[in-house]
């Protein structure tokens, strides 16, 4: 009698576990799988490149672009912007994630209104920290042990890069201090934003300080605590290059034609696909194809100036004959076409029409404050110089 009651217990028991097991079965079954890939974007980079290189499917990658697009301008995403695809098996996009900095993000999800998208931001505090470093190698490692990222260091250099060839000029011992925006969450520094104050001394270089000032309009820029600006007509180089390889010459030997002829240009070597910047503000007036100089750009300046860039591997997505372009804005990339041995930049400079060596030349500085404004600045000069005066982080 009691096998038969122990036979009994144990059937129920199987048939209750065979029903939990069914049932998690079903669950797992059909639990979407979701895969996750995540990643920067890098110079040169689309959404909707990035969406084929992941191969998630093409109409939803359209479908997130444009409820993206409503959010954030897609045209302003650029290297180092972070972000996350969630997709399923079928290579349909269920959530996407967009970090253009640490504190804003946009998330881009699929519901059964089609793909909404939402904006998250972080409760930050702003805080405004003076920051100082001595170069022991570069400016950049100086600035990277002081927890600042390339953004952070390329806005740095830009501030100064008219004055300072930060490639060649800093020395072991230079120091550098800032007055910077930086962003608290949860009391750790998550991001920094502007460079309200800057300030360099070289025993190359001398002594350098910039100050930012914005006009009620929101144009802005970086002047020196008398009023006048830190930026002069043209830049100091057309690239970030690595380094020159070929000088302003009447009589170089040409690598590939075998015999000497002018080069009245210099030949910045960079990787392929590297960004070329116009050197100031002007109106383009060729681009194409030009005998051994490749793909070429030419730019037209004021003051009689024109600039030539040779050889890129493509030319910036809207460059066009006519187009109005501002100092500092790509205008196309490194490459090797036409007649060369590698990639690199081909600059030239022309004044009046002759050619120019444009490392030698010399160039007058933009506009000063304007005079309406100038209370405004020297207000904000004191109190920066004051803080870079004072004590450091």
């Amino acid at each position: 009698m009691k096998k038969y009651y122990i036979y009994i217990a144990v059937g129920i028991l199987i048939i209750i576990a065979s029903i939990i097991l069914l049932r998690v079965r079903h669950y797992i079954i059909s639990r979407p799988i979701i895969v996750i890939s995540s990643g920067t974007f890098s110079t040169g980079d689309t959404l909707l490149g990035v969406f084929t290189d992941n191969n998630v499917n093409a109409f939803d990658g359209s479908r997130v672009a444009k409820t993206l697009s409503k959010e954030y301008d897609l045209r302003k995403i650029h290297s180092g912007d972070v972000y996350e695809i969630y997709s399923s098996t079928d290579n349909r996009i269920v959530k996407f994630i967009f970090r253009p900095d640490p504190i804003v993000s946009y998330n881009v999800k699929n519901t059964s209104y089609g793909y909404i998208c939402h904006k998250e931001a972080l409760p930050v505090e702003k805080i405004i920290s003076c920051v100082t470093g001595q170069m022991q190698t570069t400016l950049y490692n100086a600035m990277v042990s002081k927890g600042f990222g390339p953004e952070t260091i390329m806005s740095f250099a830009d501030i100064f890069s008219w004055q300072i060839d930060f490639f060649t000029e800093p020395r072991v011992g230079d120091t550098f201090k800032m007055i910077i925006e930086q962003y608290k969450y949860k009391s750790k520094i998550i991001s920094s934003g502007k460079i309200l104050a800057a300030e360099y001394s070289g025993r190359q270089t001398s002594d350098h300080k910039a100050i930012y000032f914005e006009y009620p309009d929101g144009t802005n820029d970086y002047y020196y605590p008398d009023g006048k600006s830190l930026r002069k007509i043209f830049l100091h180089a057309p690239l970030n290059y690595r380094r020159i390889s070929s000088h302003f010459s009447y009589n170089r030997f040409h690598p590939i034609l075998r015999y000497y002829r002018p080069h009245l240009g210099i030949d910045y070597a960079a990787p392929t696909g590297t960004p070329v910047v116009s050197i100031g503000d002007g109106t383009v007036t060729f681009r194409g194809w030009k005998g051994g100089f490749g793909n070429l750009l030419t730019i037209r300046h004021a003051g009689g100036y024109a600039s030539m860039y040779g050889h890129l591997s493509k030319f910036a997505k809207g460059m066009s004959v006519g187009r109005h372009v501002r100092q500092g804005e790509v205008i196309g990339y490194v490459g090797s076409t036409g007649l060369s041995t590698g990639p690199h930049l081909d600059f030239r400079i022309t004044k009046d029409g002759s050619f120019k060596n444009f490392l030698k030349l010399k160039f007058p500085p933009s506009k000063s404050v304007d005079k309406k404004y100038i209370s405004d600045f020297e207000k904000i000069r004191d109190e920066m110089l004051k803080l870079l005066s004072g004590n450091n982080t």
